[in-house]
């Protein structure tokens, strides 16, 4: 578990802080370096002045030393009755293990959060981030669920300074890493006097809500930890099976699992955050507040998510996914679960749904997670469809087997769902979602659907079936199918769909497809402001010309053609008059064959969108 703790300080208890702190990081400027050392004892300050100077350390940008063994000064204190408080301060100081110094361009942040900040942060679009765009013209629909204009603490104008600041962040973390520092317990404090409260570094970034996000997020993700299957984790695993009259099975229990939301739980990774309580008024100290209620619900939806994804497809099966998402569903009272086993799920007719599943020998499910907030249950949904192969072999269309392995994280898009969910019941959004976790095992035996096949879908179209490894639109398409049940003001599902996403954007931004302009600029904008980007692609009709069949309404694959596009227009006939936007995911939700490199994303672009919609209700 990572958490961050808040302590709003003054001279008596800014040092409580340090009570059970591995390491106290110092964030400093040139300027600063002297007023900031005047708070150590005149031998530490001499000490740490010999590891500047055999550093080279100045302060500037980028510059860092690491000193440790300050306790070895704690017994050269005397009694100072002019200076008492100092001689208090530095005294708690030395029961520091290790301090680190690290030089940040507080200049650039501190005019970043001047009032004229737009303009700092569009220069500094304009020299760092040439693909930072305002596609707010693309707005044109009034509909609530996708036009995210708000009156939040963000603008499009914050994004390329959160990005900035959260490298920054991310290059300190690393360098921790680098020398062996644990990020366990950590500690940031304003070492500032009355007279430069206003400047410290720490104040500063906490002042102002995207730097105090990109801080916090940098923190989480780069103290992440999943806790794996050594024996001396004791855990139990019921996994589910299926005999031929599809009644479940116990037939394993493995003590690798332990089914629990959180697999981290007993890594106890904590960031103490310190800051002046004269700097802040009522109405800054609630904003800090709550960035940081935020940010910590969405590292706890990231964290599950990506514990999902990193669990290995023999213990996290469709069965498993169901049952976490009824253990969401009892966690808060405003979240419900109906789950829809396979005999539900051939009544419905959704036949492309279990053509990818009639191979294993795992029951496919699919749970329905409902939240809504009081007063707009019977308001139009927002549907979040997440697609959870828990394994793709690719069927008898076989994939290569040296990087099949990693083909446990084709359900990230399901845990996302469930992660998104869980983020906005703690956050208490006001908004009505529905979640469908799409899950299925995509395996061989004789039973697996084949090339050629054709199937009629839950919509009642067709699809020749020309690759059993283009599984996860014909999953997909029956949930989207299934949703406009639900009379939706807007469908967006989630998958890792097409190894062509990642041909065409790496591992830096998801591929967005929409049918709804309004949409898509809504999702861009707030991909902007997570800092969890994407990219419009386009489905234009001369786009659909690949995915004709001679013999069915469709076919899955597309001849000769762009793959993510061409899996795009396939779920846009599923969709046909519901805005819809598909994520393709593939290469931001991991790194294909790395392993444990799931990201939990595109967890904060939704929570970013949602928050946006949920605004609009509140107006």
């Amino acid at each position: 578990m990572i958490k961050a703790n808040l302590i709003w300080a003054n001279e008596s208890n800014k040092f409580k802080t340090l009570d059970d702190s591995d390491c106290l990081l110092i964030l400093t400027t040139p300027e600063l370096l002297a007023s900031q050392l005047f708070h150590f004892s005149t031998p530490a300050k001499t000490y740490i002045e010999q590891f500047f100077d055999d550093e080279g350390f100045a302060g500037n940008k980028g510059q860092c030393v690491f000193v440790q063994g300050l306790k070895a000064f704690k017994t050269s204190y005397i009694s100072d009755t002019e200076n008492s408080g100092k001689n208090k301060i530095s005294q708690q100081l030395a029961d520091v293990k290790r301090v680190l110094f690290y030089g940040i361009d507080l200049p650039l942040i501190e005019a970043l959060n001047a009032p004229n900040a737009s303009s700092h942060a569009s220069t500094l679009s304009k020299t760092n981030d040439p693909s930072m765009v305002n596609r707010s013209s693309y707005a044109s629909d009034s509909n609530s669920a996708f036009n995210s204009k708000s009156s939040s603490d963000l603008s499009q104008n914050d994004a390329p300074a959160f990005r900035y600041v959260e490298q920054q962040f991310d290059a300190l973390f690393k360098k921790l890493k680098s020398v062996s520092v644990t990020l366990e317990k950590l500690s940031f404090m304003a070492l500032s006097t009355a007279e430069t409260a206003s400047n410290d570094p720490v104040n500063t970034i906490a002042s102002h809500s995207p730097f105090l996000s990109a801080l916090l997020r940098s923190y989480f993700k780069h103290g992440y930890h999943f806790k794996g299957y050594k024996t001396n984790n004791s855990s139990i695993s019921n996994i589910q099976t299926r005999n031929g009259n599809d009644n479940a099975n116990n037939v394993e229990k493995n003590d690798a699992n332990n089914g629990a939301i959180n697999q981290a739980l007993d890594i106890r990774s904590t960031l103490s955050l310190a800051l002046d309580a004269k700097h802040f008024n009522t109405a800054k100290k609630r904003r800090v507040s709550h960035t940081m209620r935020y940010e910590s619900a969405l590292n706890d939806a990231m964290t599950w998510a990506k514990d999902l994804a990193h669990m290995p497809a023999n213990l996290c099966t469709p069965d498993y996914l169901a049952e976490q998402a009824q253990n969401l569903a009892q966690t808060f009272n405003t979240v419900s679960c109906d789950t829809l086993n396979e005999s539900a799920l051939k009544r419905l007719g959704m036949n492309g749904y279990l053509a990818v599943n009639a191979g294993s020998q795992f029951a496919a499910t699919m749970p329905i997670l409902r939240y809504a907030a009081k007063g707009l249950e019977n308001s139009p949904p927002v549907v979040l469809i997440g697609k959870g192969v828990t394994f793709d072999s690719g069927g008898i269309t076989l994939k290569r087997s040296p990087d099949m392995r990693h083909m446990i994280y084709d359900m990230a898009g399901a845990g996302c769902v469930m992660g998104v969910i869980q983020a906005v019941a703690t956050l208490g959004l006001n908004i009505n979602i529905i979640g469908i976790v799409a899950s299925a095992d995509n395996a061989i035996d004789g039973k697996a659907y084949r090339p050629g096949d054709i199937i009629t879908m839950h919509s009642g179209k067709t699809v020749e079936v020309m690759s059993t490894d283009a599984e996860g639109r014909m999953l997909m398409a029956d949930a989207i199918s299934y949703a406009k049940q639900f009379t939706p003001s807007v469908i967006i599902d989630i998958a890792t769909l097409t190894g062509a996403a990642i041909s065409a954007l790496g591992h830096k931004a998801t591929a967005l497809f929409s049918n709804a302009p309004a949409l898509e600029s809504a999702l861009v904008e707030a991909g902007e402001l997570a800092n969890d980007r994407c990219w419009p692609f386009p489905l234009w009709p001369e786009y659909q010309d690949a995915i004709t069949s001679q013999h069915a309404d469709m076919m899955n694959t597309g001849i000769n053609s762009p793959g993510a596009i061409s899996a795009g227009c396939f779920l846009s006939r599923f969709a046909d008059g519901t805005p819809w936007a598909h994520l393709d995911v593939a290469g931001t939700a991991f790194t294909y064959t790395k392993s444990l490199s799931a990201t939990g994303r595109p967890i904060p672009l939704l929570l970013s969108y949602l928050s946006s919609c949920a605004i609009k209700y509140n107006q």
